[in-house]
């Protein structure tokens, strides 16, 4: 929201990750990682019920959580490359028999993924794309905004 500041603008999400950030994460060659998938945000912090997770399993949801949102719409928003690694912790409630996921389950779990994602992450930093000028831009992300006329210019732009 821009505060009554000027016009509102609306910036193309239908593809919310970069797809240069998202090349190089699949580079690392990880044998865990999976390339696609839909992310469903719920409001949290929350587990869904029996009922929103088989719910999300019928839409063809793959993974739910409470962190993409609004991360990825601020950063189409400021043109800027966003790429996210989902770390599964658990089979929502209601998806598959048993018990629903408890808090201390995710966190001990969460916990054995810590060592892989930081070594995954000293892998990818390195390997991401050079940052693109808005001179030299080629990613969809840096050009989400061309063509149109922002209330306001910002940082780091030239228009």
């Amino acid at each position: 929201m821009y505060d009554g500041i000027g016009p509102v603008v609306h910036v193309s999400f239908a593809n919310p990750y970069c797809p240069r950030g998202r090349a190089a994460a699949l580079a690392t060659g990880d044998p865990d990682m999976v390339d696609g998938g839909t992310l469903v945000v719920v409001n949290g912090p929350r587990f869904s019920s029996a009922a929103e997770s088989q719910w999300h399993a019928d839409q063809g949801w793959s993974i739910v959580g409470m962190t993409g949102q609004p991360e990825a719409a601020l950063a189409r928003e400021l043109a800027l490359c966003y790429t996210t690694i989902a770390l599964v912790t658990d089979h929502d409630a209601g998806v598959q028999a048993g018990e629903a996921v408890t808090y201390a389950e995710v966190l001990q779990i969460f916990s054995t993924h810590v060592a892989k994602l930081s070594s995954l992450l000293h892998r990818l930093i390195p390997a991401l794309p050079e940052a693109e000028t808005d001179a030299n831009a080629t990613c969809v992300c840096r050009r989400a905004l061309d063509g149109l006329a922002l209330p306001f210019p910002l940082p780091g732009t030239t228009a």
